[in-house]
């Protein structure tokens, strides 16, 4: 009864001890944001694409500025495929999904897609940040700021960046993206970008 009464505290201790381990590791891969406390937006982990939803018209139609200071809107890029990026310079998978959306700018703006990269950071106090940022990366598509509304109008209800928003040529959206995976993202990205293409 002795032995008994030992093995089941070894099993019981085994299983807090691998309890106290997944605690550990679910608080240490928690996504930090020092740099960017007020914006209470978390880098997200690689999801399924997510079922399309309409950008609202206030959306579509809101005024962003660029990093250069031009003002823009979605709809200045109707009759084109976009791909609007959620994105800023303190997450770690935004930097990774970066050089694809590189890529992709590269390779398909002469089939009329434009990529437009929308960071969350603050245009006060971040423009050289993000601006040393776009130097470093290399980044050849426009680069503007997001303001908390439109952040909440492109993601939708989905929390997290990165979040790859593709939009059609009549301004919907066709994937929405939550996330991104070096493995998984970059063909699933490319094949809803076929598709929005092809669909003229």
């Amino acid at each position: 009864m002795t032995i008994g009464l030992i093995g089941s505290a070894v099993l019981l201790i085994a299983a807090i001890g691998s309890v106290m381990v997944k605690n550990k590791e679910a608080e240490t891969t928690k996504p930090a944001n020092p740099q960017n406390p007020q914006a209470k937006i978390q880098q997200a982990q690689q999801l399924p694409p997510q079922p399309p939803a309409d950008l609202a018209p206030a959306v579509y139609q809101a005024n962003f500025k660029t990093l250069d200071g031009q003002t823009k809107k979605l709809a200045d890029y109707s009759g084109k495929v976009v791909i609007v990026d959620l994105w800023a310079t303190w997450c770690g998978p935004c930097r990774q999904e970066i050089p694809h959306l590189i890529e992709m700018a590269k390779t398909y703006k002469s089939k009329g897609v434009e990529v437009i990269g929308l960071t969350n950071e603050n245009p006060a106090t971040d423009s050289q940040k993000v601006k040393d940022f776009s130097k470093e990366f290399k980044i050849n598509y426009p680069l503007g700021w997001a303001d908390p509304s439109m952040q909440v109008g492109l993601m939708n209800g989905r929390n997290g960046i990165p979040q790859t928003i593709i939009i059609g040529r009549d301004g919907k959206v066709k994937k929405h993206f939550v996330g991104f995976s070096p493995i998984i993202s970059p063909p699933q990205m490319k094949a809803a970008l076929e598709e929005a293409i092809a669909a003229g």
